[in-house]
């Protein structure tokens, strides 16, 4: 009954759909040609030999299975991958890393619409099929399971508010989680809720975002630094709305222990940059907007980035990062930024207390002294935060590199883990 009711307004809004994505075609949030592929039939030829589906929603999913598809690429030939994506964000990063790679297929999920479904797998005929993280499509997960093609739900995140959705049609949510292969879940609260939804096989390892290891740059060689490379200086990653206010009260509180300083500041979201300039020149501070190929202004307390992809540049330059999304209490449910690649590279994590979504990681590194978070009582005080980094600005950069390699074998773990379960399907 539940599934003759989905299925009907499924059908009822893919008209309304259509045009809500022609919609966002204007305001530059779809692809102008691509966007074809989520709303109508399509004519694509299926490359010859194994392919590997993974579907993922945006860019922290995208991330999270490129160590999987590099390792998958490179054990055998004749392995294909098809990587689906949501958002057009997730595309252009997919663009930038694949773009010559004529073994790895980009498509836009279509709708959760038989017709669409049927259409893109007879297409592509996958020979396994992984969704990411908590993308649950019913539609596309029942004809999944119908076709007989081995299913894994990975990194599968169910939290409590999800969960309670679910068990309102009982039913429904056990022959939906019942129709995959394998749950291979992102933390011990999702496995036990994956039990509760009567999926019978489940495994827990640890996050598979553990396991990124993005092409990360490892020279200091860059001219765009050339000016600072005298300077002490730390970054704040990944911000949102008002936490750039606080970094640079930061950074005013820092400068006076510290007179050779410089900030980084990379928003989450570059569409903000006029609004937190203005904001940060309200603080009588000097701030460089920094368009991709200018050189960093040396005489400027406050470097405010402007485009996508740089952040590996900056941490190679400094190791004291804050991770934004973490000091906000109204996103206290859905907190958070993705830590790894900052640790990964020898880097000291500060955050907020606000890490729903990272929780488990963030425990880990806080446990490892790999990450320090700053209290609830203290994310309105930006003393607190330069306390801990004019400390940290001092250290050897090198102290903690064997923490680094504890975190790396663990993080192997992980992945090695996957794998021997992925291999039980292919071979």
């Amino acid at each position: 009954m539940v599934k003759a009711i989905y299925n009907f307004f499924i059908t009822l809004f893919y008209i309304p759909y259509l045009f809500f994505v022609i919609f966002r075609i204007f305001i530059k949030k779809e692809h102008s040609s691509k966007f074809k592929e989520k709303v109508f039939i399509q004519n694509i030829k299926r490359p010859d030999g194994y392919l590997f589906w993974f579907h993922v929603a945006s860019l922290g999913e995208l991330n999270s299975v490129l160590p999987f598809v590099e390792f998958y690429l490179k054990e055998n030939q004749k392995y294909n991958v098809l990587i689906t994506t949501v958002t057009l964000s997730s595309y252009n990063q997919f663009e930038k890393i694949f773009r010559n790679n004529k073994r790895v297929f980009h498509q836009f999920l279509p709708y959760d619409f038989k017709p669409l479904i049927k259409n893109f797998i007879s297409n592509w005929r996958p020979n396994i099929v992984s969704f990411v993280d908590s993308e649950i499509w019913p539609n596309f997960i029942f004809e999944i399971k119908k076709s007989g093609i081995p299913f894994i739900l990975l990194n599968a995140r169910i939290t409590k508010k999800t969960f309670d959705r679910w068990m309102v049609f009982k039913k429904f949510a056990f022959d939906t989680f019942g129709s995959f292969s394998l749950c291979i879940a992102s933390s011990k609260d999702s496995a036990g809720y994956l039990e509760l939804l009567k999926v019978k096989n489940i495994k827990y390892f640890g996050n598979i975002k553990f396991c990124n290891q993005t092409n990360l740059i490892k020279e200091k060689n860059n001219d765009q630094f050339k000016l600072i490379n005298n300077k002490k200086g730390w970054v704040a990653l990944s911000t949102h709305k008002d936490e750039e206010y606080f970094c640079a009260k930061v950074h005013k509180s820092l400068k006076k222990l510290e007179k050779n300083l410089i900030t980084i500041i990379i928003p989450r979201h570059i569409h903000r940059i006029k609004k937190i300039y203005k904001q940060l020149l309200s603080l009588n501070l000097k701030v460089q907007i920094k368009n991709e190929n200018e050189i960093v202004d040396k005489n400027a307390d406050i470097i405010l980035v402007n485009y996508y992809g740089s952040i590996s540049k900056y941490l190679n330059y400094y190791k004291n990062i804050f991770i934004g999304k973490s000091l906000i209490s109204s996103l206290s449910k859905v907190g958070g930024q993705n830590p790894i690649d900052a640790v990964r590279m020898g880097c000291k994590v500060y955050h907020g207390p606000f890490v729903y979504n990272f929780r488990e990681i963030y425990d880990y590194l806080n446990k490892n002294h790999l990450a320090e978070e700053i209290s609830k009582d203290k994310i309105n005080d930006p003393e607190d935060l330069a306390y801990k980094l004019v400390k940290s600005l001092k250290d050897n950069p090198e102290k903690n590199s064997h923490k680094i390699d504890e975190f790396k074998i663990y993080s192997k773990k992980i992945f090695n883990n996957v794998t021997l379960e992925y291999d039980k399907f292919i071979k």
